[in-house]
């Protein structure tokens, strides 16, 4: 019984029936809600609400042979979904849009961090920063919740994209997924 149960949360945290490949920040203008494609989960709503979604991101840091690293910020189509089939709200859409790029201005600090480092930094002092990057990420990621109730206070949502566009840009030197850590 624990095996079934088992294997349908994973079917429910992955769609491997309609899977589709994560894509890099830098893709973000090709996503649309065709990509949310994680299984809809049973009974969930927001507040009583069925119009909503949820976007999963993360970021993955790789060590490259030559002892640089590279830090991407992804969006997990099969992890992501939208409530209702129907649903084809450009405002929606773009808030769950902002939680990508809430994602990437964290990554970008973690990046800053780590180029700024006045000596070669280890693995794990990599790993720790990103532990608290991501412990910051998810502070700002439920404040914007909070403060736009989802993307249906549209005063505040558009103060959210306003902020976090110009934290974006003031860290647009960061932008570039490939470090130059052992090279510094």
């Amino acid at each position: 019984m624990g095996i079934i149960l088992l294997s349908v949360a994973i079917a429910f945290d992955i769609n491997y029936l309609n899977y589709s490949r994560p894509i890099p920040y830098s893709q973000l203008q090709k996503i649309r809600f065709s990509d949310f494609r994680a299984l809809r989960k049973p009974g969930m709503t927001l507040n009583g609400v069925n119009e909503f979604a949820y976007i999963k991101t993360n970021r993955i840091i790789r060590n490259l042979n030559n002892g640089d690293v590279e830090i991407t910020t992804y969006f997990h189509p099969s992890r992501s979904y939208v409530f209702e089939n129907n649903i084809r709200d450009r405002d929606l859409l773009t808030h769950e849009l902002y939680h990508f790029h809430i994602s990437e201005y964290f990554t970008r600090l973690l990046r800053k961090e780590i180029l700024e480092s006045p000596d070669n930094i280890s693995n794990k002092m990599i790993a720790r920063l990103n532990k608290k990057y991501y412990e910051l990420e998810n502070e700002m990621q439920l404040k914007y919740d909070e403060d736009t109730y989802h993307s249906y206070v549209m005063h505040e949502q558009k103060n959210w994209e306003i902020r976090t566009d110009s934290l974006l840009r003031s860290l647009a030197d960061f932008s570039s997924p490939l470090i130059g850590v052992r090279s510094k």
